[in-house]
């Protein structure tokens, strides 16, 4: 199958849509709706929880009002406000605030309502438990979102579902085991996804309450099915799911179910049926105003009328398309529209269309030429051309054919004399081209002979540095590992028995000044242990070990980000089994672009992308800072950080180009091969 969009493959942020749809005003009037239906609740408690739910709801719109709906709600309790219960229940609402604005913050909240829910006993406990429940999985999308899949899946695997069945709650579970059905998906597991998927069911399948979730539920599993190539099963699941679309037809879902169904038909090749559930998506998600969904259904259909060897419809299709890709800042995306136009145009023949795409691909994807792309265009031009030079030589052959009818008969009264001339001009070129042929080979094999030596120079130059990286790696890594597991757990001892000293100290609440010290003192040992844990990360960061290139990819861009810099992380295709050394060269060279990007750009946006495609790894870094003059400062000298950044390039037969200007910004592209 041809491939999909990096980021327009949105369908499960698609769910959250039709709320995003609404405009401001719409918003507001619901909300405002809401809170005057609260106002007739006369049990404090009841309308307590239900101001905490609109501060739920607004979390997503108004953050100040949000809070000071929590604000309302502790007023509306008064002393009740301070039990356990309720400490907890605001730490979770708090958290859910700063669930998008602060991350860490919102982490820091929910573990603080953990505290408080786990030890709620009586009444309140079944409640307390489902808000447990809710709180982890929410901490585990914040794990995921910082690359930390598998843990999100661990979270949601041995608190969130444990959880759930300690309170019976069939429909909770079974909505965390199609949680834990779509990570494990996304992750590529796809029998241990279908597993989770099936004890999903089990649980959702008699829920007549819950006929979004069962609906969400069978499009996913359909998915899934697809992509393990099990159509018999893809097809029953989305056989469910279309009994259930005629039961909500305006769920947020309806479109993702005729994008699933779309592919699943595509792929048994009954292409009349992918096409008409690709353009019923279609439909759906104009009518959501979902534009991201509509171009991803349009590429669906691009695809399969490929698929179908139908290039004049897959145009049309990618050119449908073309409209919401080009108003979106993903230069990713363009880059694969104008190569898949480029493609399509050069199997129908336009040949002159297919050049303008290439080029237009060749222009958004900035420096990421390669020789592929090169050849294409050359070729294309060459048949262009080819078919105009034949035009030329037809008529000059017919020009010279006249010539030489009007030139025979003065031919034949000199053919002696002509073809004695002739032979001695052949002998004597002969004689003279071959030995200016042998002057040139001599001169050649010389020249051949000096880049053979000045090649084995530079490789082992590069034999030479590749063996210092290698033992500087392995280096980074001891001491990392002893800075960490060494003087960390020193230092994490010493904290502890602090503590336990500060702890007595409080016991018998002996209040000196010593011991304020001594609280200082703790604080600062705890400031130490994380800033070694921080030294001990950046020499050899475990996500780079144990998660993949793509995890630790975003943890470096997620630390890198401060006040100052905000890091953007893009990752498409990526695989999580590269060799360790290869991981490690690509992150020294992200690491060392964003360093140089926050020591010297004065930017406060930068961008990094990274890619595979074709056996080649893509790495775009980006910022929107004061720039350079890239040929006029790198001829004159070229930085430290730089030529490391070409020698492991160079290492990797890979092809590094930097695009930058005095006063807009850089950007370095890179183009590794993948081994392994």
């Amino acid at each position: 199958m041809a491939q999909k969009f990096g980021l327009l493959v949105l369908y499960l942020l698609f769910i959250t849509a039709q709320g995003f749809s609404q405009s401001k005003d719409e918003v507001r009037q619901y909300g405002d709706s809401l809170y005057r239906q609260l106002q007739q609740v006369k049990d404090q408690e009841k309308k307590a929880e239900a101001l905490l739910d609109l501060s739920f709801f607004w979390s997503d719109y108004d953050t100040t009002k949000a809070l000071s709906y929590i604000r309302e709600a502790e007023g509306v309790l008064g002393s009740v406000s301070n039990s356990t219960y309720y400490r907890g229940l605001k730490s979770f609402y708090r958290a859910a605030v700063y669930f998008e604005a602060d991350p860490s913050k919102a982490k820091e909240s929910y573990m603080q309502a953990e505290g408080y829910l786990k030890d709620v006993k009586a009444e309140n406990y079944r409640q307390a438990s489902r808000y447990r429940a809710r709180l982890w999985a929410s901490y585990g999308a914040l794990l995921q979102r910082e690359g930390k899949a598998h843990e999100y899946v661990e979270i949601l695997i041995e608190k969130v579902i444990p959880l759930a069945e300690s309170i019976g709650d069939s429909a909770l579970m079974g909505n965390n085991y199609q949680n834990v059905a779509m990570n494990l998906m996304n992750l590529g597991d796809y029998d241990k996804a279908d597993a989770y998927y099936e004890q999903a069911l089990h649980f959702l399948q008699d829920k007549n309450e819950a006929l979004e979730e069962r609906f969400t539920l069978y499009s996913n599993a359909a998915r899934n099915a697809t992509l393990s190539k099990d159509y018999q099963k893809s097809g029953r699941f989305l056989d469910s799911a279309a009994i259930l679309a005629t039961q909500i037809p305006n769920s947020p879902y309806i479109p993702i179910y005729h994008a699933v169904s779309g592919s699943h038909w595509a792929a048994v090749k009954n292409y009349a049926k992918a096409h008409a559930h690709f353009e019923k998506g279609l439909s759906a998600a104009k009518t959501q105003n979902n534009e991201d969904m509509v171009a991803t259904l349009l590429f669906d259909q691009f695809t399969a009328y490929q698929m179908n060897s139908q290039y004049a419809s897959a145009k049309e299709k990618l050119l449908e398309a073309l409209p919401y890709i080009q108003q979106k800042p993903s230069l990713r995306n363009k880059q694969m529209v104008y190569y898949n136009l480029a493609n399509t145009t050069t199997k129908l023949g336009q040949y002159q269309e297919a050049v303008k795409w290439y080029e237009a691909y060749k222009n958004v994807s900035d420096t990421l030429l390669s020789d592929r792309s090169q050849a294409h265009i050359h070729e294309l031009e060459t048949k262009y051309q080819t078919a105009e030079k034949e035009k030329a030589l037809l008529q000059v052959k017919t020009e010279s054919q006249q010539q030489q009818l009007s030139l025979q008969n003065t031919r034949m009264l000199a053919g002696i004399l002509l073809l004695t001339t002739v032979v001695l001009g052949i002998v004597s070129y002969m004689w003279y081209t071959a030995l200016k042929n042998k002057k040139k080979l001599a001169a050649q094999k010389e020249m051949l002979l000096q880049e053979e030596l000045k090649n084995q120079r530079q490789q082992e130059k590069l034999n030479l540095y590749n063996a210092m990286l290698q033992g500087q790696e392995r280096e980074r890594s001891r001491i990392a590992r002893d800075l960490h597991d060494g003087l960390g757990g020193m230092l994490a001892s010493v904290k502890l028995k602090l503590s336990a000293v500060a702890a007595t100290v409080d016991k018998h609440q002996i209040k000196k000044e010593s011991d304020m010290e001594l609280y200082t003192i703790i604080n600062q040992l705890d400031h130490s242990v994380n800033e070694l844990r921080r030294v001990a990360r950046n020499m050899m960061p475990e996500s780079l070990l144990y998660m993949g290139l793509e995890a630790a990819l975003k943890d470096l861009c997620d630390a890198m980000t401060n006040a100052e810099l905000k890091v953007d992380f893009q990752a498409s295709n990526l695989r999580a089994n590269y060799p360790q050394p290869f991981q490690i060269a690509v992150y020294r060279i992200v690491q060392e672009l964003l360093t140089n990007a926050v020591k010297h750009s004065g930017a406060s946006q930068a961008w990094v992308q990274c890619s595979e495609e074709d056996g080649k790894l893509f790495i775009s870094v980006e910022d929107n800072g004061r720039g350079f003059d890239a040929e006029k400062d790198l001829s004159k000298k070229e930085g430290i950080g730089i030529s490391n950044i070409r020698n492991r390039v160079e290492i990797l037969n890979g092809q590094f180009e930097i695009d930058a200007t005095l006063g807009r910004g850089a950007s370095f592209h890179i183009q590794l091969e993948v081994h392994g």
